[in-house]
């Protein structure tokens, strides 16, 4: 077990450096810390966050700034003008004020096409940010995950080298006194003194990884100037639920994988914005109406105007070619990216399907070795009462590292599920995708 003195200085300067550290406006973190509120921070302020959030909020300004280009334009012109008239305008205005006010509305009335196939490649452009912003929040609920796990690790493991060293340095001890009373040679101290160290260098580096591991969380909940002493082990989801065959599991993250969703639409976003650059110069009919007052009036300034204009362009100088091709290429590169996506897909499901297969059976096997270690540790433990052997330390040892490797072997399988669940779209829940502006929900 950790010694209390160690334990104290360990819980003294994590408090000091949360204390220290406080960032303004954020409470401080519960002691212990557990799995439950750490997960609850996920969706918080943070910046891989906020840099899908700005992605997100980018596609819907976009989306906005196409129905404004495609909507109603009213506008009013000011004018103050001064005019030194002609001989004949002299005749009608004597005065040299030329100043006018003109209201004027304009609204696109049909484009062929062109405004709808844009507010379709906006609508597709949200949508993938929708997705993208999914992913962003799964990702940072297995990476609060994996750093949680983490810690709990590093905390077993500096009680497994602690009691290490603890054994090593009685080994030492009994060896020194041994040595002076002449019934131990110098080169047998010399390696029980070798052995001390050793195991004192890897006490020290276990609560390096400690202070290490903390810091990664707090860094994972946004928080880096608090580091949380303590953390209550979380009770893990069920484990041996059905793994299932591979093939399903591959169909269902190709079909639900929040990524390869988002570069769907990315793609559908694209091919929509090939089918506006095709329409786009093919003209547009537009309804004008103006209303205007005048200082001086001539035959061209009527007081109102309404017409219908049709604009049908016969050269581009290209600029159409430009924007069809520049459109094709991002086509070709979404294409490009789901297959490459997809491949990836595939062999990460099947990693973790082996993974999890694999740890299924590393349980299995320290489940056994764990009703061994305990049967040795109680024989140990009476043969030291009877004062029949001293491997008592060992024992013990033995017994803090199988639970050091229970729980690593635990925690990699709840991690497996939760990638797996990531990967097909189980984590959490998908956006409505007939509301564009809904966000994903956990």
């Amino acid at each position: 077990m950790r010694s209390a003195p160690a334990l104290l200085v360990f819980l003294g300067w994590c408090w000091l450096g949360a204390a220290a550290g406080e960032p303004a406006g954020l409470p401080l973190l519960p002691e212990p810390l557990t799995l439950e509120h750490a997960l609850s921070l996920a969706d918080g302020s943070h910046p891989e966050l906020e840099s899908a959030r700005a992605a997100l909020d980018g596609a819907r300004a976009e989306r906005q700034a196409v129905d404004a280009d495609f909507g109603t334009r009213i506008g009013v012109e000011l004018a103050l003008r001064a005019v030194e008239p002609s001989d004949l305008a002299r005749r009608a205005y004597s005065t040299n004020n030329d100043s006018w006010a003109r209201f004027k509305a304009s609204r696109r009335l049909y484009d062929f096409g062109a405004a709808d196939a844009a507010r379709e490649a906006a609508s597709a452009a949200v949508r993938g940010g929708e997705w993208a912003y999914l992913d962003a929040r799964q990702r940072r609920r297995l990476e609060i995950m994996a750093r949680f796990f983490d810690v709990l690790v590093a905390d077993l493991e500096y009680a497994r080298d602690t009691e290490e060293m603890a054994t090593e340095y009685v080994t030492y001890d009994k060896a020194v006194q041994r040595n002076e009373l002449g019934r131990l040679s110098d080169i047998e101290l010399l390696e029980a003194d070798k052995n001390y160290q050793a195991a004192l260098q890897r006490r020290r580096l276990s609560q390096a990884r400690q202070r290490a591991s903390r810091s990664r969380l707090a860094i994972a909940l946004n928080r880096p100037e608090q580091l949380s002493a303590e953390l209550q082990a979380p009770r893990l989801p069920d484990l041996e639920r059905e793994l299932g065959e591979l093939e399903p599991l591959v169909a269902a993250a190709l079909e639900a994988n929040p990524r390869l969703q988002a570069e769907r639409s990315q793609l559908h976003a694209a091919e929509d914005r090939v089918r506006a650059a095709r329409l786009s110069y093919r003209g547009e009919l537009r309804g004008e109406f103006e209303a205007g007052a005048y200082n001086r009036r001539f035959a061209r300034d009527d007081p109102f105007a309404a017409g219908l204009v049709l604009e049908l362009p016969l050269y581009t100088g290209g600029a159409k070619d430009a924007e069809l091709a520049k459109a094709w290429a991002e086509v070709r590169e979404r294409r490009a990216g789901i297959a490459r996506q997809e491949l990836e897909l595939r062999q990460a499901v099947l990693d973790l399907w082996l993974e999890i297969g694999s740890l299924r059976a590393r349980l299995q096997e320290l489940d056994s070795l764990g009703r061994y270690r305990d049967l040795y540790l109680d024989r140990s433990r009476a043969l030291y009462e009877m004062e029949v052997t001293a491997d008592l330390g060992d024992a013990m040892v033995g017994t803090s590292d199988h639970r050091l490797q229970q729980a690593r072997a635990e925690y990699d399988m709840a991690l497996a599920w939760a990638h797996l669940d990531a990967l097909t779209g189980r984590l959490l829940q998908a956006p409505d995708q007939t509301d564009p502006d809904q966000e994903a929900t956990p």
